[in-house]
């Protein structure tokens, strides 16, 4: 096993993540700058299946920007959040996002998910609010990024490009490829799906189906009726859980490689451990733990929240400290000061790693390129950039860290 052993305690207890956010406004506490104050909406699923995904990143946002504020450093002030709910529904989203926007008069709106993100694009862009995602991979965004619309997290190109190294080294010749009929799962299927074919492995079946349904065996007979040495599932929490043991009565005994959305201990106490065990691998996002500015963070994040930072922490740890700098560096504080000043701050400049040391050198009149906890963030054209990704497994009832592919493996 390469690196990421720690993986193991971070996956394991990230879904008891102290609930500390509300649906109202949370100012934090701290100095501030002179200025009178910004508000930035945290738009993330507290409930539902993504849940414990988008309570770390609320969590993980609080913790930044009271480290922010603290330093008294920010031309505008005290930065608050407004925590919004979106229930890990789309259309619940859409009306929460609108209402930061329309009611409440936030300059940024972080957290969205793939679904979420792609329908708020054009009214972010009507309203000049920054919307920006740790998570939010999906392919859409490619094209609809880089003007008001960013992330700390690859696209599902890069996902599937991961996903696609996984397949080869693993040995698989014939693979099937399941995808929930979703935004998010339907990109990381279809580009997992590309990058196999292209790296040479048979996708002898490339099937979707519908969230929510009681049972998968017509699609799983399809499916199983290639003989697959493997089966990519790109799907949702509940939808897999049934997939999985369905196939297991079905009488597949081969290995499985599931979708961020997976590796959590709910999939692994719903299809039992035993079921499992050295078949069923993940592949997520994530950063290089062997990094200083990663171990600082998580030292600060354990002592600050008493808990492991979880997946995508480190994104969400970034996306603040970027928007913080890009509103430092422009001395502005709207969405439009931010959004032209954020590529600028990412990139190009003397290399800082955290608010305090990017805002110290911006008042030099210094160019400043932010390195944070998930590694370089240099925003493209897209809005995106190039993550590190990991492979986990099911051993001895956990999700265990098995192979780590470096941020400069997709360039």
């Amino acid at each position: 096993m390469r690196r990421h052993s720690s993986l193991v305690i971070l996956i394991a207890t990230f879904s008891l993540v102290a609930a500390a956010c509300a649906s109202t406004g949370t100012p934090s506490d701290g100095a501030g700058g002179d200025g009178d104050g910004v508000t930035i909406g945290v738009l993330v699923p507290l409930t539902g299946e993504a849940g414990a995904f988008g309570q770390i990143v609320a969590d993980t946002a609080r913790l930044a920007v009271d480290e922010i504020n603290a330093t008294g450093l920010n031309p505008c002030g005290q930065i608050n959040l407004v925590i919004a709910d979106t229930q890990t529904n789309p259309e619940q989203g859409i009306r929460e996002g609108n209402r930061l926007m329309d009611s409440v008069g936030v300059v940024a709106i972080v957290g969205p998910t793939s679904e979420t993100m792609v329908a708020l694009v054009d009214s972010a862009i009507t309203n000049e609010v920054v919307l920006f995602s740790p998570y939010a991979g999906s392919i859409s965004l490619n094209a609809l990024g880089g003007n008001f619309v960013y992330r700390t997290v690859a696209s599902d190109l890069d996902d599937g490009k991961a996903a696609g190294l996984w397949l080869v080294d693993r040995g698989y010749k014939r693979v099937a490829v399941l995808t929930q009929n979703e935004e998010s799962t339907i990109s990381i299927g279809t580009a997992a799906a590309d990058a196999a074919r292209a790296a040479g492995v048979e996708i002898v079946a490339d099937a979707s189906f519908a969230p929510g349904q009681t049972s998968y065996q017509a699609e799983l007979s399809s499916v199983l009726r290639e003989n697959p040495d493997g089966i990519f599932l790109a799907g949702g929490q509940q939808s897999g859980v049934t997939i999985l043991k369905e196939a297991t009565a079905l009488g597949y005994e081969g290995e499985w490689l599931l979708a961020a959305d997976m590796a959590v201990p709910e999939v692994i106490d719903g299809v039992g451990a035993d079921l499992m065990e050295g078949i069923a691998f993940a592949e997520l996002a994530s950063a290089d733990t062997d990094l200083p500015t990663y171990k600082a963070f998580a030292a600060l994040h354990q002592e600050k929240l008493g808990t492991e930072a979880g997946p995508f922490s480190a994104n969400s740890w970034d996306m603040m400290n970027l928007i913080a700098l890009a509103m430092t560096a422009s001395d502005g504080c709207t969405g439009k000061a931010i959004n032209d000043a954020l590529r600028g701050v990412s990139s190009g400049g003397t290399v800082v790693s955290s608010y305090a040391d990017g805002a110290a050198a911006l008042a030099d009149g210094t160019d400043i390129d932010y390195n944070g906890a998930s590694g370089p963030v240099d925003i493209d054209d897209t809005g995106s950039v190039t993550g590190s990704y990991a492979i986990v497994g099911v051993k001895g009832g956990e999700w265990t860290g098995v192979e780590f592919y470096p941020a400069d493996t997709f360039k």
